[in-house]
């Protein structure tokens, strides 16, 4: 729940509806040249989580955006930036309003794997912070073969722009970016760029398929537009009108052939919609054997092992054991597939309702149970969270004189009634089990003892 602070300034600037700093980011990879990739950050801030500022006749909100690229295998620091984002108006009602300030810094790097830090604070009020953390996995650009780059989303794309002096202006276009990846009512279009490579190495021409993929893995959009292999790259500016699209997670797939379907290069990218108005009625039906055209038969091999990971607390030790023999990225998409399918709740209909279910509990456990940097759904929380879902009741105990917080979590529908208990036992808000009367489950009748303090 947010909390709302009010405040005056000099008795001047007026009431404000003070919350969480609301910084959003999204980054999108393209071809640099031979040895490296250039990296764009895209970022927004709600001015409104931004406490306002009077300068002379200004009210003016400020914030610092602090980043830094860490390789992984070496652990040292490979690029770093700091930056300030102000917006300055003579009308201090204007801080008010829930407008974004929106901006793009770009890097080159060397293909490998990096740790991303990246950090904003409100410079007049340090408190209000947010910082992420992201794994990149920047592989190098095929020389061999063509190949896309990552998808940038957008709010809008201007063709043929004449601003150059626009942060956004890029191949004759501007592409104002969307890093909260959010569309729906308030923006009925999801706007695209994309650029390819190589294209000199396909044979005769190439077929451009774009897919939209619902949270069930079906397909709610597709098109497809053609052109010929003359020139070594291009670039791709599209839309797709999401309007009557149900509010929900969706997938847009970009898969290039070339005329011989010998050759296929793909990319794709995660984005949300909300549209309140529209209901979800049945979309077009995958086949019930058509693995191709389902969600998985997308995935990398390393999201592969993450969504298994994810899912391993649904799977026995049989299920563990015959993932971990498959070696190739070819048999873990199908056996993704195929895990997926036979947990189906309800199997006439298009929609996986399992999957649908689980990893929306993924998404909320770790917005509720991130610790220590830890995703939510690695944490004790959030894995009871995943497989027992929602509790009836929750006791809080966050702040006892003589004791360490600790949490109590009732389920009244199963086995008759269970508890599960949580307790703070490193001081670091990793909750742990430490109790729980459910079968199967670490069971101690003299938890109270560990969290005691002395």
């Amino acid at each position: 729940m947010k909390k709302h602070f009010f405040f005056f300034v000099l008795f001047i600037i007026p009431l404000f509806s003070q919350q969480k700093l609301n910084f959003e980011f999204d980054y999108a990879t393209f071809r640099f040249d031979a040895e490296s990739k250039y990296l764009e950050i895209y970022y927004s801030i709600q001015q409104s989580s931004l406490l306002p500022h009077k300068t002379d006749s200004l009210y003016a909100v400020e914030a610092q955006i602090s980043l830094t690229f860490t390789d992984s295998a070496s652990g040292k620091v490979v690029q770093q930036k700091d930056w300030k984002v102000k917006n300055e108006v003579s009308d201090s009602l204007e801080l008010g309003k829930n407008i974004n300030l929106i901006g793009v810094v770009g890097f080159s790097l060397t293909p490998a794997k990096y740790f991303l830090n990246i950090s904003a604070v409100d410079i007049h009020n340090q408190e209000n912070k947010v910082s992420f953390k992201e794994k990149l996995n920047l592989l190098p650009i095929p020389t061999e073969k063509f190949s896309l780059s990552d998808i940038q989303l957008a709010s809008r794309i201007i063709q043929d722009s004449e601003n150059k002096e626009s942060v956004f202006y890029k191949n004759t276009i501007e592409v104002i970016p969307a890093p909260n990846l959010l569309f729906g009512e308030n923006q009925p279009v999801v706007y695209y760029y994309n650029e390819l490579y190589n294209l000199l190495t396909a044979n005769g021409n190439i077929d451009l398929h774009a897919f939209v993929y619902n949270a069930s893995g079906n397909v709610v959009y597709s098109k497809k537009k053609s052109f010929s292999n003359k020139t070594e790259s291009r670039v791709e500016a599209n839309t797709v009108n999401i309007s009557k699209m149900p509010t929900g997670a969706y997938t847009l797939v970009l898969v290039a052939t070339d005329s011989t379907a010998s050759k296929k290069a793909f990319s794709s990218k995660k984005f949300f919609v909300y549209n309140p108005a529209i209901a979800d009625t049945a979309v077009r039906q995958m086949g019930n054997s058509d693995f191709m055209a389902s969600q998985f038969a997308i995935l990398s091999l390393e999201e592969c092992d993450h969504l298994f990971a994810k899912s391993k607390y649904l799977a026995g030790k049989k299920e563990i054991d015959q993932f971990a023999k498959v070696s190739s990225v070819e048999g873990k998409r199908e056996y993704l597939y195929k895990f997926w399918k036979a947990k189906d709740e309800v199997p006439e209909t298009p929609e996986n309702e399992t999957f649908t279910k689980y990893f929306y509990r993924v998404d909320q456990a770790n917005q509720k149970y991130s610790a220590m940097k830890k995703e939510g759904w690695k944490t004790d929380r959030g894995r009871v969270y995943l497989i027992y879902g929602e509790p009836s009741e929750i006791e809080r105990y966050p702040n006892q004189l003589d004791s360490k917080p600790y949490e109590i979590w009732q389920y009244h529908n199963l086995e008759g009634g269970v508890i599960f208990v949580f307790a703070d036992l490193t001081g670091f808000s990793d909750y742990q089990l430490i109790n729980s009367t459910i079968r199967g489950e670490l069971r101690d009748d003299n938890w109270q003892r560990r969290v005691v303090t002395n």
